[in-house]
């Protein structure tokens, strides 16, 4: 007897033996058994799910001679003839090679004749979404109001590609991709009925490169089984598929969590002396950070599918990241697996990819800038914390010697602060930076307020009120504001300054328009501001070249210490 591959022989007989689709076999089941039996039914989803299989079962229990049952015998000449796919009343049509407008008049002739063997005719047209609009038309009457003894069921993988005129009249069921567990399940049984001894960790590479569908995981199992023989070990299915071991896999995370990108490299000339495909191992390197972010966010264990030691390990794993790395990562490698697929050297390609895993001061456009970031805020909070510690014992700062140095500062440069730069001194600063309650001497007292901040803040959202001019038809207004280099320079009790450089007629053209330019940014900032003129940039570049370093320093101060702690000195 000639050989039957695995998916045609272990074909479901029954609706027990249908595997992860345990939603829809209730309900077939519930129909069977109430008598609810619909007269059109969709079956939809991915290749491989097990929808041919479900119409086949379905029209046996409809047929069968114990039935209508939901659970047919497989043992009557009904279920028989169906098994062997011989019989009259079930008829299995093919829409994409009887995709006219004369196949489907053909099939509505035939729906009035009666049943010849069994209760029901059962039409099942599978990749339906071939059929032409004409057909489509041709089938609307007879699909919403078939004889009583008709059952349609329309089977396809694009129901996108239906008319909602057919998706109207059908009972639709989503058949969605089997799980990994579930496929493993599966596959073990049936190389056990084999007599074939298989590793699980085999079986489980096997249920992944199938991505879901039943179908694809029996060939690759039937493949697997003729590689191996009576044996079938991880490393076989490894040389098999092409596909590179989970340990290989850990070993690159823990080397981008050690930035230890030799050792990436070392893996890659390992992959490469293999023989592996670097494609298949960059995508297998995507699915395991994503199923790492999984874990990281806390996401169903059903969202994450791997073997339970595997999702153990991935648990412990996860601990050593943050999630903007795992993003971060899953970024990059979508980049490098395009760049593998289309480069002329794919190896130089992932080369680079892995490197930059290894070294987050390049994970951004701007180099080193997120680690920036993160360094200075790590400052500021260390900071804040030494400032909470000083402002709870405002009398020992008071009683010390400013010009004598003390526990804050014994030197103009005073201790260092967290980070490395130096604390300074109010002799060398001006700045009282450790007195909380000591008065301020008369007539020689200014407090910095306001304006520094809200200069800050306009100087951030510039862009987004000239985008608010555009907005509002004003381009010729932004292209001479941006030819002319103008910006806000200064910001004084709601008086502002812009920088110009240009000629006079533009600028005789903005200032027409100030009104305009005063209620964009009040859109923006909400800031009631008053443009009162324009600075060269000349003059501006100059005033800072002189004032910003202290003003710089003095605008930091407040921010850091508060408006309660700085006072200024005027010398």
């Amino acid at each position: 007897m000639a050989y039957v591959a695995l998916y045609r022989r272990y074909r479901p007989r029954d609706f027990d033996e249908i595997v992860g689709q345990e939603a829809i076999v209730r309900t077939l089941k519930n129909q069977i058994r109430t008598g609810r039996i619909g007269h059109a039914y969709l079956f939809c989803g991915m290749r491989g799910t097990g929808k041919t299989s479900t119409a086949r079962v379905f029209a046996k229990a409809l047929n069968c001679e114990q039935g209508p049952t939901d659970t047919p015998c497989n043992r009557c000449s009904n279920c028989q003839a169906i098994n062997e796919g011989g019989m009259i009343d079930v008829i299995e049509m093919d829409a994409a090679s009887n995709r006219g407008i004369d196949d489907i008049r053909t099939l509505r002739e035939r729906v009035n004749f009666p049943p010849s063997e069994g209760r029901y005719r059962v039409y099942i047209i599978d990749e339906v979404h071939m059929l032409t609009t004409e057909a489509f038309n041709a089938l609307l009457k007879t699909l919403e109001e078939p004889p009583e003894h008709v059952v349609f069921i329309l089977a396809t993988t694009e129901p996108n590609k239906l008319p909602s005129t057919i998706l109207s009249r059908c009972m639709r069921f989503d058949f969605r991709r089997v799980q990994t567990r579930e496929l493993v399940a599966h596959l073990k049984r049936i190389s056990a009925e084999n007599g074939v001894e298989a590793e699980e960790k085999a079986l489980a590479l096997i249920a992944r490169s199938s991505q879901g569908s039943m179908r694809d995981a029996l060939s690759l199992l039937d493949k697997a089984l003729a590689f191996g023989g009576d044996k079938l070990t991880y490393r076989d299915a490894l040389s098999l598929f092409g596909a590179v071991g989970d340990d290989l896999l850990f070993e690159v995370s823990r080397a981008v969590r050690q930035r230890a990108p030799g050792r990436i490299l070392d893996i890659i000339e390992e992959v490469m002396g293999l023989g592996k495909d670097l494609l298949r191992f960059t995508d297998d390197l995507m699915g395991f950070y994503r199923n790492l972010l999984m874990v990281s966010i806390g996401a169903g264990r059903n969202l994450v599918d791997v073997t339970d030691e595997e999702y153990r390990e991935l648990e412990a794993l996860a601990k050593s990241y943050s999630r903007e790395e795992i993003l971060h990562i899953l970024d990059l490698l979508k980049a490098a697996s395009n760049d593998v697929r289309w480069a002329s050297q794919p190896r130089t390609a992932l080369e680079a990819a892995m490197v930059k895993l290894a070294m987050p001061e390049l994970w951004t456009g701007e180099t080193g800038t997120s680690g920036r970031i993160k360094a200075l805020e790590e400052r500021v909070e260390e900071l804040e914390k030494r400032l909470e510690g000083l402002s709870r014992r405002p009398a020992a700062c008071e009683a010390q010697d400013p010009d004598a140095g003390g526990a804050s500062g014994g030197s103009e440069t005073g201790s260092p602060a967290p980070g490395g730069a130096p604390i300074r001194s109010e002799k060398s600063l001006g700045v009282m930076s450790e007195t909380v309650a000591a008065p301020p001497p008369e007539g020689g007292e200014v407090r910095r307020e306001g304006p520094g901040k809200e200069l800050l803040e306009l100087k951030e959202k510039w862009p987004r009120v000239l985008e608010e001019l555009a907005r509002k038809g004003k381009m010729a207004l932004v292209n001479v504001m941006e030819a002319c280099r103008i910006e806000p320079v200064e910001l004084q009790k709601g008086n502002l300054f812009l920088s110009f450089e240009g000629f006079d007629g533009q600028k005789a053209l903005v200032e027409k328009q100030k009104n305009i330019i005063e209620e964009a940014i009040k859109n923006i900032t909400g800031m009631q501001i008053a443009v009162k003129g324009f600075k060269k940039v000349e003059a501006a570049a100059s005033r800072d070249s002189q004032d910003v370093s202290d003003e710089e320093f003095i605008r930091s101060a407040v921010e850091l210490f508060g408006e309660d702690i700085v006072e200024l000195e005027d010398n």
